[in-house]
């Protein structure tokens, strides 16, 4: 019998950034190949909400005020990645986030596009979220210690 690799469990973050139009930010995951919402590694060193805004900053290009954590998620069906640092499984902070400023740009390196869509309107590509938008619209905010 083969013993399975060993699962490391990776704090990561998701921003739900909304407009003032009540559309939620989305961008273009090159490697997937599908839309998705702007998330990332948490960095040693660095907190959750500290994490959320760099992400958001650096794959969609827009600063994002007053991060409010709406729940924090795992599922092995969707967040087990292998990588070349071996089998990773991501525990992701998501957060509702307000766009105070930026233009919506892709970083060129991770996304290829960036763009808003109405709530509930999301392209047929979107990558699996769990629900994560619509708790993040409609939830109770999550304290954060």
């Amino acid at each position: 019998m083969t013993t399975p690799p060993a699962l490391e469990l990776v704090p990561a973050v998701v921003g739900v950034v909304l407009d003032g139009e009540d559309r939620v930010c989305l961008v273009r995951d090159e490697k997937r190949d599908q839309w998705t919402l702007p998330m990332g590694r948490v960095e040693p060193g660095e907190s959750v909400r500290e994490a959320v805004v760099r992400e958001v900053s650096e794959e969609a290009g827009l600063v994002v005020a007053s991060p409010e954590l709406t729940g924090v998620y795992t599922d092995p069906q969707t967040q087990v990645f292998d990588t070349p640092d071996g089998r990773k499984q991501f525990l992701a902070h998501v957060f509702r986030c307000e766009w105070v400023e930026g233009y919506p740009e892709p970083d060129g390196d991770e996304t290829t596009a960036v763009d808003f869509f109405p709530v509930g309107d999301y392209p047929n590509d979107l990558a699996p979220s769990g629900g994560w938008v619509a708790h993040a619209l409609d939830g109770e905010d999550v304290e954060v210690t």
